[in-house]
């Protein structure tokens, strides 16, 4: 009896772990190959999982998608939100740490940059939507922890665009030339200063 229970553990454990193995798969495809090479079946033989056993968890292949653009998202916002604001001395010099960072994330692995701008569909755009929110939200509570916000109507909503400015950015970026160059991150933050400026004085406040 106590055999039987621990290989039925076992069998869920393993089906518990198909998911990240499935995905972490499509990641090292990625790595190599073009989205537009990349096909289910490959992806499975990859994870050395049965395409029957993985219509269980992912059924098409944008669906899988989704799962390494939920990754990316998740490394994203972990990684900003570890900053330390007190090292700012404006708030233009965070709109240009924000955009290194974003970019840091998916320079850092061939996969991540394909998957955010290499590929399009409804799942992936609704979950890069998300994100933009996300990181628009945490910027601008880091922002006011940091320096002494005026009244700002719908700040949320404009830090919002200008996050959305610097991922459009990046996108021309890979489009020109398959990357996210140093020239388009400084780009991309000058972008995002620039129309927040709009909105913001030039000078803001020490928060003590």
């Amino acid at each position: 009896m106590r055999k039987q229970t621990k290989n039925l553990s076992e069998k869920a454990e393993d089906l518990g772990r198909r998911p990240a193995i499935l995905v972490q798969a499509l990641r090292e495809l990625l790595r190599t190959e073009s989205p537009e090479s990349i096909t289910y079946a490959k992806v499975c033989e990859r994870a050395r999982i049965p395409r029957a056993s993985a219509y269980h968890f992912f059924p098409n292949l944008g669906a899988l998608y989704l799962g390494l653009r939920l990754v990316h998202s998740e490394l994203v916002s972990e990684r900003l939100a570890q900053v330390d604001t007190s090292v700012f001395g404006s708030w233009q010099d965070y709109v240009h740490f924000l955009a290194k960072e974003a970019a840091a994330v998916v320079r850092e692995d061939p996969a991540l940059v394909r998957v955010v701008y290499g590929v399009r569909n409804e799942e992936t755009m609704y979950i890069g939507k998300a994100l933009d929110d996300r990181i628009a939200a945490l910027a601008l509570s880091q922002v006011a922890e940091r320096f002494v916000l005026p009244d700002w109507p719908e700040a949320a909503r404009k830090v919002g665009i200008a996050v959305s400015i610097i991922d459009s950015v990046f996108r021309f970026s890979y489009r020109e030339g398959g990357e996210i160059t140093e020239e388009m991150v400084s780009e991309a933050g000058r972008a995002a200063v620039a129309y927040l400026r709009s909105y913001l004085p030039e000078y803001l406040k020490d928060r003590k």
